[in-house]
């Protein structure tokens, strides 16, 4: 980063930068177009925009106006991500997320939004060259120029005098300009973020004996990287072993128990620690021999198993061929094809093909078991074919008012029970007994 009076050096030159004016924008699109009209979310879509939830915003088009909203009049943005808006009838509106529902597109290519200087907006987004969003993270980043009059920073979100800054390179004046005063403003140096410094800010909360989770302004790589005080008191962070006063999931802090009514907790960013060739230092906030938990989602490809799975709930959406599958839960959709199959858990639709199967607590519907299970003689049902409709439990069988389709053979050690009526279309072979009621 260069400073002032040397000269920057290469690869520096996003620093000394003319800021865009914040006096008025204007953001033009296209109000009949679905890309940037969403009529079943209430969005608009401008790719990386320079609003702020709860700023006010003048809608005008030459066309006949989105539904739901009047040319010429004043609403208040939402800001749903960085390339979508929302807007609302009134700022409480805004800051509550209460949006206007668009009920039909416009018409026409120049429906405008328009921010200015109005003696209301107070927050405006610091660019440079069009719409390049300046990083700052201190105040002092920045000389603002109000009718010639150099603007004292702070570094605040609530200035007293001249302006403070937000998150997200937000500009927060003292008292909100007016449509005649005259804006000019310069970024004195950019933070270029590194992978290993991080900027030491501070999160604030207030509790309220009632929340646990908070949202911090970026994600830490890690527990290490945090410190964590309630009214002062630095609290110990849970660890892979141990549960303690609070956990980190990416960006969300977690306390074991809601802090107090009005408590202050402060949120300490102190940077990365760094990386280590021994543990996990950064997964999902985890160190440590790192474990998943049943909050994680995890996508993968296709995957290989030499052993045994052991599942909550297994979805299958393709056709799967394992050794041995042992379900502990249920078994959703799909085909699954293996050796040995043991169900303590219910298969719901879908086909198993197995050289035996034992299922000796759970329950099955809508399945096709047993293709190659005519020669296999076990405890339990053996030799179910082609269509099954019922339940499977204990060591037999329990079929009611059900079509058996093909030929069934259960083996000598069926010990089981068929409630009627059943119908059978083909041949069913029993070495052992059974009971029909």
């Amino acid at each position: 980063m260069s400073y002032i009076g040397n000269s920057p050096s290469e690869g520096e030159n996003n620093s000394f930068k003319i800021l865009d004016t914040i006096s008025s924008y204007t953001q033009t699109f296209d109000g009949s177009s679905v890309a940037v009209v969403s009529l079943v979310d209430d969005t608009l879509t401008f790719n990386n925009h320079r609003f702020i939830t709860a700023q006010r915003v003048t809608y005008s088009t030459t066309g006949s106006a989105i539904g739901g909203l009047t040319s010429g009049t004043a609403y208040y943005i939402i800001k749903n991500d960085q390339n979508t808006v929302k807007l609302a009838l009134t700022q409480s509106d805004a800051i509550n997320n209460i949006s206007i529902d668009f009920t039909a597109l416009g018409t026409g290519t120049t429906h405008t939004l328009n921010v200015a200087f109005d003696g209301i907006n107070t927050k405006f987004k610091a660019t440079y060259d069009n719409g390049t969003k300046a990083q700052i993270t201190r105040a002092a980043q920045l000389q603002i120029s109000i009718n010639g009059v150099i603007q004292q920073p702070q570094d605040t979100t609530s200035p007293t005098n001249g302006f403070g800054i937000d998150l997200d390179s937000v500009i927060i004046f003292s008292i909100a300009p007016i449509i005649s005063d005259v804006f000019w403003g310069n970024l004195f140096a950019n933070n270029f973020p590194t992978f290993d410094i991080a900027d030491n800010t501070i999160d604030s909360f207030t509790g309220n004996a009632i929340l646990t989770d908070f949202t911090l302004s970026k994600t830490p790589a890690n527990n290490q990287n945090i410190l964590v005080t309630i009214d002062g008191v630095v609290q110990y962070p849970s660890d892979a072993i141990t549960i303690r006063a609070y956990t980190l999931y990416e960006n969300v802090l977690s306390f074991v128990s809601a802090p107090g009514n009005g408590t202050a907790i402060q949120v300490r960013h102190i940077g990365f620690a760094g990386a280590t060739s021994s543990n996990v230092t950064g997964f999902y906030g985890r160190t440590g021999n790192v474990v998943l938990t049943s909050q994680d989602n995890i996508n993968v490809g296709n995957v290989s198993s030499s052993g045994i799975g052991s599942f909550g709930q297994l979805r299958v959406s393709g056709i799967n061929t394992v050794g041995a599958a042992v379900s502990m839960g249920n078994v959703v959709a799909g085909i699954v094809t293996a050796d040995q199959f043991v169900g303590n858990g219910s298969l719901l639709t879908g086909v198993v093909s197995s050289k035996w199967r034992s299922n000796t607590a759970g329950i099955s519907t809508q399945s096709s078991v047993g293709v190659n299970t005519t020669s296999v003689d076990v405890p339990g049902l053996t030799g179910v074919g082609n269509s099954f409709q019922g339940l499977y439990v204990s060591n037999g069988m329990i079929i009611y008012d059900n079509v058996l389709n093909g030929n069934h053979y259960i083996g000598t050690n069926f010990n089981g029970l068929m409630a009627g009526p059943v119908t059978i279309n083909g041949i069913l072979s029993v070495d052992g007994n059974y009971v029909v009621v």
